[in-house]
Order: structure tokens, then sequence, then C-alpha cells
């Protein structure tokens, strides 16, 4: 089913090749800061979080410039909290509703339209087609021909996702080898006190604690329950005196407390009932260790050292490595994060307290782990 859908959008996105516009040159006069900008990210939350980036140098560089992201039901409320963003338009696949989302757009008659996608997508490809906007601009790929602006697509396995869709800035006088690109979150002052009092009830210093979370978004990035335990006793025995918090999703709750069960300052959360919740206890955490997750982008946002577990089925495609980041990357060569070992994250985590305590500047270490 997953290749026909697939299938399907390629020949969705030719298909509308036919509707293709004639490409409309740039004006060298155009003032930038009079702007009106809308950024197309109406994917997953992790996708959103790696392109914050994007809207705080263009806001830095043209501060009375209009910001507004297109997102989707899924991923909106990433950006509920972002002082930069003015508008948050929310996409879902009704028919009904996306023609008045984009009837809706229409209306704000924006000067540029910016599809953050380095793979093509027919979503992306119709709101550039019919948001009637004066340019589109977009990554060179195969839904290239909806842009007036096409910028080069880096190479998707020697670059980070980050690097890639920051050439996007380039049209705009912005050169993102000389800016300061960084992973960004706000959290809600309601949040922000969820995530004190949780960790004041408890007695855990923030940025002292070592956060596990099991959660992740597909079935192959569970660790298992074991695992986590033999990992969680290995810590034990090393840092007696740091308090550990495993964190998860509401549904694998009881995931999280067969894997607590018996330890000693080993703590579990109440239940986060938002993203922005979740957010503000990475937030106070001094080590994550993760699948691969939006949590990534969380501690990356936050500067606080990860050691993030991954699967690698494609060896063509660079994984999402935590952005600027102390991190320490385990890399699975199979659609299974199990062949990682307990001892193999241990000891990533030991490099990484190390390097931390010693003031290394090394960012992202990566290891591949064979089956």
């Amino acid at each position: 089913m997953k290749r026909l859908e697939i299938a399907f959008r390629r020949f969705l996105i030719r298909l509308l090749g036919l509707f293709g516009r004639s490409r409309r040159p740039l004006s060298s006069a155009i003032d930038y800061n009079g702007c009106k900008f809308l950024f197309v990210r109406q994917d997953r939350i992790g996708d959103v979080l790696i392109s914050t980036p994007l809207f705080e140098v263009l806001k830095k560089k043209y501060p009375q410039a209009v910001l507004d992201v297109l997102l989707s039901s899924n991923n909106h409320f990433v950006l509920a909290n972002d002082p930069i963003i003015r508008k948050r338009w929310v996409y879902d696949k009704g028919i009904l509703s996306s023609w008045r989302l984009l009837r809706a757009v229409r209306k704000e008659r924006y000067d540029f339209v910016i599809d953050l996608m380095d793979n093509p997508s027919a979503t992306s490809t119709l709101i550039c087609l019919f948001a009637r906007a004066r340019w589109t601009v977009g990554l060179e790929k195969d839904n290239a021909y909806v842009y007036d602006i096409v910028v080069p697509l880096l190479s998707r396995k020697d670059s980070h996702i980050v690097d890639r869709i920051a050439r996007l800035l380039t049209p705009f006088g912005i050169d993102p080898s000389r800016s300061k690109l960084h992973v960004r979150y706000t959290i809600s002052d309601d949040a922000s006190q969820f995530g004190r009092h949780v960790f004041e009830r408890s007695g855990i210093k923030s940025r002292k604690a070592i956060g596990i979370n099991i959660s992740a978004g597909h079935e192959v990035r569970f660790w298992g329950i074991e695992n986590f335990r033999i990992l969680i006793g290995l810590l034990r025995i090393k840092y007696p005196t740091d308090a550990i918090v495993v964190l998860s999703k509401p549904a694998h709750r009881s995931y999280a407390e067969q894997i607590a069960d018996g330890f000693e300052s080993v703590y579990i959360p109440p239940p986060t009932h938002s993203f922005d919740e979740f957010a503000a206890l990475v937030s106070r955490l001094g080590l994550l260790i993760t699948p691969d997750t939006s949590a990534v982008h969380l501690a990356a946002a936050f500067g606080i050292p990860s050691v993030v577990m991954y699967v690698q089925s494609d060896k063509d495609l660079r994984i999402w490595d935590p952005y600027k980041s102390p991190s320490e990357v385990l890399i699975a060569d199979v659609d299974n994060l199990r062949v990682i070992s307990p001892s193999d994250v241990f000891q990533a985590a030991q490099r990484l307290k190390n390097r931390h305590r010693t003031g290394s500047r090394r960012t992202s270490l990566r290891r591949k782990v064979h089956s």
C-alpha cells in the first residue's frame, strides 16, 4: 500500500506539471522588509522544528517582514508560542476544508510562498500553484516547475537537512553559511510552570537529570522494555546520584512503568497534555537519551547533550542528527533499533558526559551499529 501511495503521489506531481506557470523573474528593486512570506511546512513535528532557523534569520534580516506558516493538524502546535510567526494556517486533507483554506490564503496576496520540502510534495505543489503569490520559491526537485525561483538542492547524503533548506534564504540576500542557524522552540509560561513544578515535587535539580525518552513515531524505533531496563541499571551503577526521568507519550505510559519498576531515583512524570508540556520537561534535562523523534530537535533547541538511536535503511539519506548540539549518534543499518545494545548506548552516554564535563567543542559523533 505504501508503494502504491508513493506511486500515486509521483503521478499527481507529474500531472500538476500541466498547470505549471511561466516563471517570473525577481525584481531587483524589491524591499523584502515590507514583504509577506508564507512558508509551507505541512508534514511532521520534527520538520517544523528543523525549519525554525530560517524563520529567525529572515526575521532578523528583515524585522518588518510578515512571516506566516502553513502547517497541518499534526504539527501546528509547534509554533503556537513563536513570536516571530504572525499567522499559522492549518491544513487538513478534507476537500472542502482545503478549498476554504486555499481561498483564504489567496486573499492574503503573499509576496512569496516558500516550499520548505526537500522532497516533492503534491500538497505544497498545489499551494504554490494556486496561492496567488507574486513569487514562489523552492528547491530543485521533481516539482520545480511550480517555482519562480529555484534554489539548488545540496546532497541529501552529505548535508544536514537544516543546511539544505537554509539555501532557500539565498534569494533574499542572505548567505546561510554566514548566518547563525539554530533550532528554536518557545515554551509557554504555563508549560514552563508545569515543568518546574514536576521537577521541584520530585526533588530533581534542573539540568542535572538524565532523561530517557522511550516513545517514537514508528514501532521499529521502540527499543524494547528489557533494553531500557538494562541501560538504567548500568546508569544507576555509574551515576548513582543522577536522577533518571523516563519520558513517554501517554499511550506508552504502561511501558514506562514497567521500565522504571524497582529502580531508585527513577521518576515517571505526570502525563503531559500537550507537546508544549513535553518540551518543558525536556528543557530541564541535563542529558537526553532517545530514539529518532522530535525530542532530538527539542534537545538541539535547548542545547541539551543527547544520545540518539537511529535506523538508516537508506544509506543515501543523511540522518537528521541534532543540529549544532552535543550528541552521540548510534545508527542501526537495518529497520530494527534493537540491534543497538544497552552497552552501546551506555558507552555513548559516558563519552558524551565526559566531553560535556571537559568542555569539548565537538558536537555530533556518529557510530554505525551492525546487526
